[in-house]
């Protein structure tokens, strides 16, 4: 590995705990801080909707222009529209402007999708490296950041209240400092003007075709879609779950550490040493674990939970590797872009269906049925189609 690709990593790194941290610091008191602002709780279900709506609008076409323009000026710009969201927080307070501050927030992390990381990992395959170690790092600085910045985000709004998003402001300048001043970055594509809409035409359609060239390609992107039955039933209903359980909301702030420590541990696993039939039999001893989420007992409970969530994080792992290994650099961002567009609108889809089941079930119940659910589908897919 040469010397420019190594600095470029350690910035890359940098810039990514950074930028976590600036973000995720509303995160544990994002929705008292809106309810703060004089919104209703239908208000903030409208402004997440509209955050997933820009991005899942935005993230294919930013994709695309990230395969054909400076990745590293798109990342940049990125986090510029980033700032921006973060003001519209600060200064303004009525539901439209929280519904525009969220929908710039999309449009900056839409942006932001298939720039620099993408380079990286063009930049590793072209050298022979190994993969495996820079997405298990890159993830694993991800929740470290994610367990700081939640942490001191809960602390920082006691004190501040939302005036700590000049921090998140702070801290993401910091960051596209860092890239300008140390990421070097040669991916420029100039396009003529009066070419721009026929080239961006061609590249799509040879991203699809791609896709159809190559069915591992097509596989890894239906079993992410697969595994978006859990990690949603997961991120939006774990402390309706536990609080279902009797867990008090004083403690609700450890599972979440939790779970980041889970995703930091999974990451030392060598996504090379992947194997298939194990893993299915792993799937299949923690689909049986899994009827423990229906039990009263803590240690019972919270076990199978924890499995769940440990399994299913290093499925994700593996899917991303193998994704980030076998994909085409010509097209690696705007593909990149699809898989999580694609996996967007299925996640709209889930979380419409649970908000039904909730009407009818508990939270136990829709918990253990949507991990089940996950466990058999993934289990038989993976026997299927070899990946």
């Amino acid at each position: 590995m040469n010397k420019t690709l190594k600095v470029n990593i350690l910035s890359y790194y940098c810039a990514t705990i950074l930028l976590v941290i600036a973000q995720s610091l509303p995160h544990a008191i994002l929705t008292p801080l809106l309810l703060n602002k004089g919104l209703s709780l239908s208000q903030i279900m409208i402004i997440q909707a509209t955050y997933s709506l820009c991005v899942l609008l935005s993230e294919y076409p930013s994709g695309v222009l990230a395969d054909l323009i400076n990745r590293k000026m798109l990342f940049i710009v990125s986090k510029l529209v980033l700032v921006c969201s973060f003001f519209c927080v600060l200064w303004l307070d009525s539901f439209v402007s929280m519904v525009l501050a969220w929908g710039i927030y999309g449009l900056s992390n839409a942006l932001d999708s298939g720039t620099i990381d993408a380079t990286l990992i063009t930049n590793i395959k072209d050298q022979k490296e190994d993969l495996s170690p820079f997405i298990a790092k890159s993830r694993q600085i991800s929740f470290i950041g994610l367990i700081i910045g939640s942490c001191s985000g809960s602390f920082l709004y006691l004190k501040y209240s939302v005036s700590m998003y000049y921090i998140s402001v702070l801290l993401t300048l910091l960051c596209i400092s860092v890239i300008i001043l140390f990421f070097k970055d040669d991916s420029s594509h100039k396009l003529e003007k009066k070419r721009q809409l026929q080239i961006l035409k061609q590249h799509v359609r040879e991203s699809f075709r791609e896709l159809k060239d190559k069915p591992l390609l097509k596989n890894l992107i239906l079993l992410s879609l697969i595994l978006q039955i859990f990690f949603q039933s997961h991120f939006q209903l774990w402390q309706a779950y536990l609080l279902d359980k009797q867990i008090t909301e004083n403690y609700l702030f450890i599972f979440y550490i939790s779970f980041q420590i889970i995703g930091i541990l999974v990451h030392f696993c060598n996504a090379n040493s992947y194997n298939q039939y194990m893993t299915i039999t792993m799937i299949f001893l923690t689909g049986l674990a899994s009827a423990l989420l229906l039990s009263m007992d803590i240690l019972l409970f919270v076990s199978a939970y924890m499995i769940s969530v440990a399994l299913f994080t290093y499925i994700d792992f593996i899917v991303s590797y193998q994704f980030s290994l076998y994909v085409s650099k010509e097209k690696i961002s705007s593909l990149t872009s699809l898989k999580s567009s694609v996996s967007r609108v299925i996640s709209v889809i889930i979380l419409g269906i649970t908000s039904l089941e909730l009407l009818i079930f508990s939270p136990t119940i829709v918990i253990a049925v949507h991990f089940i659910s996950t466990l058999i589908l993934t289990c038989v897919f993976l026997y299927k189609v070899k990946i």
